[in-house]
């Protein structure tokens, strides 16, 4: 089994059947990431649980009819609580839900006719000059990787954070180089599949680095450069096809 978010929750909400729970108990006892996700959720819901039932006012039973009667559906309850869980994940760091949030903004603005890029250049000076006028300071970039060009830069609302948002693309492919403020709590480079497409995290140079692309092998390339070149190093030494 990989890392599935959305089965680690239905463990945790015990809604698996017995074969899936084994599955995922396996997966969890060699998985730190999904583990600590795992243990979030459960703490989480503890704490829902611990909450004091609220007093209703006394009109509400009334509202509440009228309002179930023209109007009725699940979601409607269980929306609010699913945003509470996920912007509470996120806020931690927990890998898992950081990696999620990252994979949608990636799929969102390469859906888009048109990246929605605020700096074009395929010069990675010249991307990591505009960052830096706005206090963000990248690691060193390839101008080009595993067939994939540098195409803009924008900044993105991921979650509660302003994250850095690289593109990368060629003509079938695309990539996402995120920069990531704030806490992701993992002890080593953490890769997992999320949402159809592989995600990892890699410190560079005191900067947290989210890579994501449907092709796992275009974000290894991309992860090894991250990982083995110093942050003096030149933007042409990674100049590669």
């Amino acid at each position: 089994m990989s890392c599935n978010p959305e089965r680690i929750t239905a463990y945790v909400d015990d809604a698996l059947d017995p074969a899936a729970r084994d599955e995922v108990r396996g997966h969890l006892e060699g998985c730190p990431a999904c583990a600590e996700q795992a243990a979030f959720e459960r703490s989480l819901r503890e704490r829902l649980r611990a909450l004091p039932d609220p007093e209703p006012r006394p009109e509400l039973q009334g509202a509440l009819r009228t309002s179930l009667r023209s109007a009725w559906s699940p979601w409607r309850l269980l929306l609010p609580l699913a945003a509470a869980v996920a912007l509470a994940a996120w806020g931690s760091g927990a890998p898992a839900f950081v990696a999620w949030e990252l994979a949608r903004d990636h799929a969102s603005c390469f859906a888009m006719d048109k990246l929605p890029a605020e700096v074009w250049s395929g010069e990675p000076a010249e991307v990591a000059s505009w960052f830096d006028k706005q206090g963000t300071r990248l690691p060193v970039l390839p101008a080009r990787m595993a067939g994939l060009e540098l195409v803009g830069a924008r900044y993105c609302s991921v979650g509660d954070r302003r994250v850095g948002h690289v593109y990368y693309e060629s003509e079938e492919h695309r990539l996402s180089l995120f920069v990531v403020p704030g806490p992701v709590r993992f002890s080593e480079d953490w890769t997992g599949d999320v949402r159809g497409r592989t995600v990892a995290f890699v410190r560079t140079a005191g900067t947290i680095v989210g890579l994501v692309s449907e092709r796992s092998e275009d974000v290894q390339a991309f992860e090894h450069a991250l990982s083995t070149t110093v942050a003096e190093a030149a933007p042409e030494a990674l100049d590669t096809r």
